[in-house]
């Protein structure tokens, strides 16, 4: 394991190989049945019976044998630079949690495609997309990303046909696929990288998308995430909902008003400025602070001041001579540097 003995995906581990030896009590039964019926020598029987159950657990536990391989290796120096540089949720979370957040960067890269459209694929943009799948679901321990299997990133703005470029009506930052796109997202990668190194506008993309899976957990994209919600609370949610869309309407609320488009953006665009300024949510909207907070499973308030007091700051960059962000204590290109290569410049929209 990585960095400590602590393993976060152990309750997924034990639900995997249970249905892994379910399946090999099935294979196990129907090959005794054929051994009852063909009647071959013993040591043909025994392997007859035993083979196939064996190979399908092998077979259905083959992902826990790969996530430890990915979590074996050391997080690089580069990937951890650029959380340091561009996440504020990551850098405002107890060391324990950090350790945790990189397990997750690790499986998420270890085992989702992210895959750039015209335009190089570097770590900045490979770390924010994972970022970005992981701020959500943070609060969720067993959470596993099986609603999606590959991440395009695209060079600019796109449209409905998935055209981009900066034609008119090229105007989509991101959008997650549907029918036969089912399972795969496209992110403008200008606006996924604006959205982490601009941490107070209240936008982003990349959480902005990941929330709509988080909705669509229970099957459907319709503002009303269940995974959070139980049946008592979809009620007042919708109410609140309902509230707050006529705020923005009467141009009393600094929501952003693509919230209006309809209530499962309405939660897109809230998770957004909830993860972007919670302590900036959690005074103007109190309420929804409080039912987001239900819905992510998360303690926002308690990193709050945190958060304000890490905004204040200028956003980390690293020289050679920069105090390495791997807490070595020792100077960046005594440290990380000699592994890896220094942290990327900004990005420009191209």
């Amino acid at each position: 394991m990585t960095e400590s003995s602590t393993y976060p995906f152990d309750g997924w581990e034990r639900r995997t190989r249970w249905w892994a030896g379910v399946l090999a009590a099935l294979a196990l039964f129907a090959f005794v049945l054929l051994a009852l019926a063909v009647r071959p020598s013993t040591a043909v029987a025994l392997v007859l019976v035993t083979a196939p159950a064996v190979a399908v657990y092998v077979w259905q536990t083959r992902r826990i044998r790969r996530r430890r391989a990915v979590l074996r290796e050391p997080f690089p120096a580069e990937w951890e630079a650029v959380l340091q540089r561009d996440v504020v949720f990551f850098r405002v979370l107890a060391s324990d949690e950090q350790r945790r957040f990189r397990q997750y960067v690790q499986v998420f890269l270890g085992e989702k495609r992210i895959t750039g459209v015209g335009t190089r694929l570097d770590a900045t943009t490979r770390v924010l997309v994972a970022a970005s799948a992981i701020i959500p679901i943070f609060g969720f321990p067993d959470w596993e990303w099986d609603q999606i299997n590959e991440v395009l990133v695209y060079p600019n703005r796109f449209d409905g046909e998935f055209q981009f470029g900066d034609k008119r009506g090229h105007n989509i930052l991101g959008m997650v696929g549907t029918g036969s796109l089912s399972r795969l997202m496209i992110l403008a990668k200008p606006d996924l990288i604006n959205g982490f190194r601009n941490a107070t506008d209240k936008r982003n993309v990349g959480i902005h998308e990941f929330a709509h899976l988080v909705d669509k957990s229970d099957g459907s994209i319709d503002g009303v995430p269940h995974v959070g919600l139980d049946r008592q609370a979809v009620g007042p949610w919708i109410d609140l909902v309902r509230r707050k869309m006529a705020e923005i309407e009467d141009r009393n609320s600094d929501i952003n008003r693509y919230a209006l488009t309809n209530e499962s953006e309405f939660f897109a665009v809230a998770s957004e400025y909830f993860f972007e300024r919670p302590g900036v949510m959690q005074r103007k909207h109190p309420k929804l602070f409080e039912a987001l907070e239900r819905v992510f499973s998360q303690n926002l308030r308690t990193r709050a001041a945190a958060w304000r007091q890490d905004l204040r700051r200028e956003r980390p960059t690293f020289g050679r001579n920069s105090p390495c962000p791997c807490g070595s204590r020792k100077k960046f290109k005594k440290c990380c540097l000699q592994w890896g290569r220094p942290p990327p410049p900004a990005l420009s929209p191209t």
